[in-house]
Order: structure tokens, then C-alpha cells, then sequence
């Protein structure tokens, strides 16, 4: 059957069983479209990091066989919309079926399932083979209580999946070393120097602004450090272990003006994009810990697993057990905008002009990590 799968910009699993065989009858499709750029502004390495991770993406696997269509953000054929581009490719090649990933995110699930609706082809989704959690573990795990606790979660995910376990009970008899995560840097620290990858993506950022693009922040583009490919995802996870972790745990809340960064592992993108699996990160970080157990304290491993296994998988499953009317929630009554400074940094507010010109100057918002 002739079959036309969608891949979404943040679904960039090489390791997903789509992949396990080139097959000619079906067709892979990516899209650079200003559904997406356009629906609220995000910052511009969040849009360069995307756009240059899904070419990278769709290069690999055309190099391995599979059929690809690639629509990039300026091609005279894009309709700039997911459906419509979807309608025309399947009424131009005769497409026979669809099937797309699920989205992580509620307004284009709802979108997709809506287009399937009027699909008059045979149309199925999958899962997207990345996550510790299925979209409603979390809602079936607290059913029937009022209180959705993360640490009683992130215990049943250590239990479930046997992570930094000895037999029922925890490694180090305790099942949380937040206590020691919140250590202020000493003044004579050595911070780390986090810009060694030095990509130039400047044709990118070209095509970008000339679409008139809005979007915030900066960007250095003769030196963009996130990971795009898996290689780089993996040369970072094994730079963290092998050169962050042993300070993470005691420095995992501190904050400086000299770093941005600090300790942490930079690897939100890559996972966000599914350039690597929170299991990965998670397996390969605990077994460096196993190893080297003499030079790095539990509390730095334990710290880390909670961010993904606890936190990202509880966050994740909260947003599915509470959508769509969680985006309307306003517990505090809020109704005045926020102040100019907010978007600028220009406050005399200093904790805040540095908080927020980081953010601009390197895009955590969208891609820091524990």
C-alpha cells in the first residue's frame, strides 16, 4: 500500500521502528512551514536549531534508503500549512494511506486527528517510541486522588523501570538527595567553558530573516552550540559524564552572571527533538556514575534521573491528564500584561536583567537542562 508518514520537527527518533527498514512503498514528509514559526514568536536558535536538526534528519535517512519529501520554509510549492501541504501530496501521488506519530503537543494533535477526519484514505498513528511514560500513565497512576505529588510518581518510576534500585528499595537508602543540590558557588570555582561546538548556520538564519520570520532572542551564527545530529547529542551526554556531572549534584540550583550554564548537561534539545531518549541519558549517566563511584556522590546522579524520569515525565503527564483546559487555568487572577522589561532584560533589577538576558542571549527557555 502506498503510504505517505509524516515526521513533525520535533520527532527526530533515528531509533524508531519506522526506521528498522527502507521500504519504496513508503514516503516520509517534513515541513519548514509557518504554521509552525508563526503561532507565537519563539526564539531564533529554537527555529535554527529545529530547521538545521530536520534537514540533518531527512539527509540520513535518505542516505539510508527511505523516500523522502522535504519541504523547506521558502520552496514556491509550500502552502506554509501541515494539512494543506498533506492534501495536495496525497491527491498529487496517489497516496493510498497516512500515518503520522503522535504530537506532543495538544493543538496540533487535535489538528491531525481533525484532517484525518476528512481523509476519505485509511489513515493510523503511532506512538512516538520515546518516552519512559505513555500519555495517560500519569492520570491512571493518581485516579481518584486530589493531590498529584511528583515525588510519589518519580518513586514509581524508579521502581517500574528499575533505575538506581536495589531490589525494592533505593540505592543509598534514600530515595531523594534534593538537600544537596542546593549549594551557592564558591567564589573560586572554575565554571566551565560550554562553547566548544562551533557550527555555522548562517544560510539558515539568512533564509530565516528573509522570510520575515518574528522570533526573539539572539543568536551567534557562526557558533551555534546546540546538538543537531545524534552524534553531537551523544559527544554532549558523554561530555557532561565525563566532565560535568561530578559538579552537578552540589550546584544543580546556583546561579552566577559568569555562567549561563554551569554544571548542567545542555541536552534538553536534543531529547525535545528526539535526538536521544530520556532512557539513554538516564542509563548512560547512572552506569558512568557505577563506575566512577569513588570521584562522583550519589546526590549528583539521583539529582539528574529526578529532572528526566521525575520531573520531564511528570510535566509531560500532567499536561495530557489536564488539556486542554490547563492552558486556561489563572489561579492567581492575573489580568495586567507583562512589563516591557520582561521581553528586554531592561530593568535595574539585576537578578532579573541577568535571567532574562540569558534567555536571550542563549535560548534556555527552550533548550537548558539538568
Amino acid at each position: 500500500m502506498k503510504t505517505l508518514r509524516l515526521i513533525l520537527g520535533d520527532q527526530l527518533n533515528h531509533q524508531h521502528s519506522w526506521y528498522s527498514e527502507a521500504n519504496d512503498d513508503i514516503t516520509y514528509v517534513m515541513m519548514e512551514v509557518r504554521q509552525e514559526t508563526d503561532y507565537v514568536p519563539h526564539h531564533i536558535q529554537k527555529v535554527v536549531g529545529f530547521f538545521t536538526a530536520m534537514r540533518a534528519f531527512a539527509e540520513e535517512k535518505k542516505y539510508e534508503g527511505h523516500q523522502f519529501i522535504y519541504y523547506h520554509l521558502n520552496d514556491v510549492n509550500n502552502n506554509q500549512s501541515i494539512p494543506d501541504n498533506l492534501d495536495f501530496l496525497i491527491r498529487e501521488h496517489g497516496f493510498e494511506k497516512f500515518e503520522y506519530q503522535l504530537p506532543d503537543e495538544y493543538r496540533l494533535d487535535q489538528q491531525l486527528h481533525e484532517y484525518c477526519q476528512s481523509l476519505n484514505i485509511d489513515w493510523e498513528t503511532f506512538d512516538t517510541e520515546h518516552f519512559y511514560t505513555k500519555r495517560d500513565e500519569l492520570a491512571s497512576f493518581f485516579k481518584g486522588k486530589k493531590i498529584y505529588l511528583m515525588e510519589s510518581f518519580y518513586r514509581h518510576m524508579r521502581k517500574k523501570h528499575d533505575v538506581m534500585m536495589d531490589g525494592k528499595n533505593p540505592i543509598g537508602g534514600k530515595w531523594n538527595f534534593d538537600h544537596s543540590n542546593r549549594k551557592a558557588f564558591p567564589k573560586d570555582i572554575q565554571l566551565p567553558n560550554r562553547g566548544n561546538r562551533k557550527k555555522d548556520v548562517s544560510e539558515i538564519l539568512k533564509m530565516i530573516k528573509k522570510s520575515d520570520v518574528k522570533t526573539i532572542g539572539s543568536i551567534d551564527e557562526k557558533n551555534f552550540i546546540w546538538p543537531v545530529t545524534r552524534e553531537e547529542a551523544l559527544d554532549d551526554l558523554h561530555t557532561f559524564c565525563t566532565q560535568h556531572l561530578k559538579n552537578f549534584g552540589n550546584y544543580q540550583d546556583a546561579m552566577s552572571t559568569e555562567s549561563a550554564f554551569g554544571f548542567h548537561s545542555l541536552l534538553s534539545f536534543a531529547m525535545n527533538v528526539k535526538l536521544i531518549s530520556p532512557s539513554e541519558v538516564v542509563n548512560t549517566v547512572v552506569e558512568y556514575w557505577q563506575q566512577h563511584e569513588e570521584d562522583i556522590d550519589i546526590s549528583a546522579v539521583e539529582g539528574f534521573v529526578r529532572q528526566i524520569i521525575g520531573w520531564r515525565e511528570y510535566m509531560r503527564g500532567i499536561y495530557w491528564a489536564k488539556m486542554p483546559e490547563y492552558a486556561e487555568l489563572n489561579a492567581l487572577k492575573h489580568q495586567n500584561k507583562l512589563p516591557e522589561w520582561f521581553w528586554t532584560g531592561d530593568t535595574k533589577m539585576s537578578c532579573l536583567r541577568h535571567a532574562i538576558g540569558q534567555s536571550l542571549d542563549h535560548a534556555l527557555r527552550t533548550t537548558f537542562s539538568g
